[in-house]
């Protein structure tokens, strides 16, 4: 017959309270680790007013690659639409082209381009050559052939491209391939000086738009007053300044000035300085 086995209850309870305060001490160590991995991997907000200095970004870029032969930075990334600058080396060449699906507008920021577009024309294609300077928008749609040249050999070139759908790389085609058939005649926009336009107008805010990027872009000349701007986070506004001085007000007033890229996630109004209107291109992307 077996003894009886002596329990120490107090003892027992004392392992139980500790058993306890551990599994609390682990749980709460692994809800620690896992909230401090679902911040680390959060994607943080956008803000609501981004601005860049496009002309300073090119130079910037340009001191940092002096011998690369392209170079690019994108300032905006969403489903329907990117932009980005292009930079082009000295004497580069960015050979014909096409883009399936994206209509592309394309402002020179600094520099000059020469640019050789071809399209199709009743039974055959067509084609144009041009040179552009800083301000100038040259547009391309789908099938669209394009290629662009940096002739000079002592400076890059630097282009800020607007693509919707967004920019899905290049197509590269020789010159009598039939895809570009499909192409539509191109698109060029030389900004006049924006005083002429208001004075021409006889209204202190001009607005037309361009048949470009499915009809979502447009060119502004303020001189007086206002200018809204309804951008929202799920349908962004961005503004790209070519001319004068003035102040945009979302919240706060930031002075604006010619190279500016803003990217516009809230309400803001534009104005522009007395004596310097502003002229400015509006990328509405859509939601």
């Amino acid at each position: 017959m077996n003894a009886p086995v002596s329990v120490d209850l107090a003892s027992l309870r004392r392992r139980l309270w500790l058993y306890r305060a551990l599994s609390l001490f682990l749980t709460a160590f692994v809800l620690c680790v896992l909230l401090a991995l679902r911040s680390a991997m959060a994607v943080p907000e956008d803000p609501d007013v981004e601005v860049f200095d496009v002309p300073a970004r090119f130079e910037a870029l340009s001191q940092k690659n002096p011998d690369a032969a392209d170079v690019s930075e994108t300032y905006f990334y969403a489903d329907g639409a990117t932009v980005h600058m292009h930079v082009m080396g000295r004497g580069q060449t960015c050979p014909l082209h096409i883009h399936r699906k994206t209509h592309e507008a394309t402002i020179i920021v600094a520099g000059q381009a020469e640019v050789h577009q071809v399209w199709g024309q009743e039974e055959g294609l067509a084609e144009r050559r041009g040179t552009h300077d800083p301000g100038e928008l040259i547009a391309s749609g789908p099938f669209t052939g394009h290629a662009w040249f940096n002739r000079a050999t002592d400076r890059m070139l630097g282009n800020l491209v607007f693509a919707s759908p967004r920019f899905d790389g290049n197509l590269y085609v020789e010159v009598d391939d039939a895809r570009m058939r499909q192409g539509a005649a191109p698109f060029v926009y030389v900004p006049p000086p924006a005083l002429d336009v208001l004075q021409a107008a006889g209204e202190p805010v001009h607005e037309v738009s361009l048949p470009v990027l499915s009809d979502r872009m447009a060119a502004v000349n303020l001189g007086a007053g206002e200018y809204g701007v309804e951008g929202t986070r799920a349908a962004p506004v961005l503004v790209y300044v070519t001319q004068g001085e003035g102040g945009l007000s979302a919240g706060e007033e930031r002075p604006m000035k010619p190279g500016q890229l803003w990217v516009l996630r809230r309400k803001a109004s534009v104005r522009a300085r007395e004596g310097h209107p502003l002229s400015f291109y509006v990328f509405r992307p859509g939601a």
